[in-house]
């Protein structure tokens, strides 16, 4: 009897473990779903089917959890890797909520966490860590600048080294556009430009380095502003270079953003503030579009927005967390960038304030 018990536990375990098959078909089945939503999204043929389409939205906390459960006993293994990589970039939200759960009385840290513990005890010499380096600057974590250094100087592969440099870049970048941060990054960039190209999820390494050449040429203080052409809440399309002449406030928003209502109400004042003025605040707003309606109509949102659900706009201006903020002068080059606060205004006024005055 206590053999056939013991039989029937080892059975239970082995049918409990994560594999690297269910970790893959689960993935797979939420990028085929999310890619079949985007394209449907982005191809409706009006604004009823585009609603429609928005509300199949796949549902990314769940596919985080399901991920999760088949790695989360096994993060000693190399093959987490891949999936611990796919949690970060595709469903961050979820991989940094910390569980409500406990053991032996102690909360549980957030998947994001433990896998990075698990790399540090496990994994730094893997040749497999490049797409957990890569995937690491999708989410806040203050101690991933440290762990990057490190597998920088302990991982044996180029290639991994590499990534682990690009992704040092990307991080420096976000901390700002400084002399320091800009010769960090440069520096970080050449070493990752040597490096053996690696497949990163969707993408490569070399795909990315060229993302990070065109944010330093065309997104960095001073440059000129892609222009782009969008769908305004009216329906109507028009273009960023049709407000060339005006002081142009970029905001990306959504309505989970955080902050939503104090962002908002913020955008409201400062359209008052600008009545009148060369000041234009353009709203690039990735929402359903109903729920964009709904706003106005509540007059919640004051301001000119492109409905941007298919975040065409977003893309182009390299938008990764909202609320977020682009400041330009009338000739459409970049004076400030960031998250909405005083300095939004402070550089629009001061900006307006330097336009030459027509003849009365």
């Amino acid at each position: 009897m206590k053999a056939i018990l013991l039989f029937f536990f080892l059975a239970c375990g082995i049918l409990g473990a994560g594999t690297p098959e269910r970790a893959r078909l689960l993935m797979r089945q939420y990028d085929l779903a999310y890619a079949q939503w985007e394209k449907d999204v982005r191809t409706a043929p009006d604004n009823d089917a585009q609603n429609a389409a928005w509300e199949r939205k796949p549902d990314e906390e769940e596919a985080g959890r399901q991920v999760w459960q088949e790695i989360r006993q096994e993060l000693d293994r190399t093959w987490v890797l891949g999936p611990a990589a796919w949690l970060l970039e595709e469903t961050p939200d979820f991989a940094t909520t910390s569980p409500k759960e406990r053991v032996g009385g102690t909360l549980l840290k957030s998947p994001a966490a433990q896998i990075r513990n698990a790399v540090r005890r496990h994994h730094l010499q893997s040749a497999r860590l490049g797409p957990y380096c890569i995937a690491l600057t999708n989410v806040e974590d203050p101690k991933a600048m440290s762990l990057l250094e490190t597998v920088e100087k302990a991982n044996p592969s180029a290639a991994v080294k590499g990534a682990a440099a690009l992704a040092q870049a990307i991080l420096h970048r976000r901390l700002g556009d400084g002399k320091l941060f800009m010769a960090k990054r440069q520096e970080k960039l050449r070493t990752a430009i040597k490096a053996p190209e690696l497949t990163v999820g969707k993408t490569t390494t070399t795909a990315i380095i060229k993302d990070e050449l065109f944010r330093m040429k065309r997104l960095n203080l001073g440059t000129q502003a892609p222009n782009f052409t969008g769908t305004e809440v009216t329906l109507e399309k028009s273009s960023l270079s049709d407000y060339r002449g005006k002081v142009t406030i970029l905001f990306f928003w959504h309505g989970l953003m955080p902050a939503h209502d104090e962002s908002l109400a913020l955008f409201r004042k400062y359209q008052e503030d600008f009545e009148g003025r060369d000041i234009k605040i353009l709203g690039i707003n990735m929402d359903n579009p109903l729920t964009l309606r709904r706003h106005i109509r509540d007059e919640t949102v004051t301001w000119t927005n492109f409905s941007d659900s298919s975040q065409a706009i977003s893309d182009l201006f390299r938008i990764e967390r909202w609320p977020y903020v682009f400041v330009l002068d009338q000739e459409h080059k970049i004076r400030y960038k960031g998250e909405p606060g005083a300095f939004v205004k402070i550089a629009a006024e001061d900006l307006a304030r330097q336009m030459p005055q027509e003849a009365e």
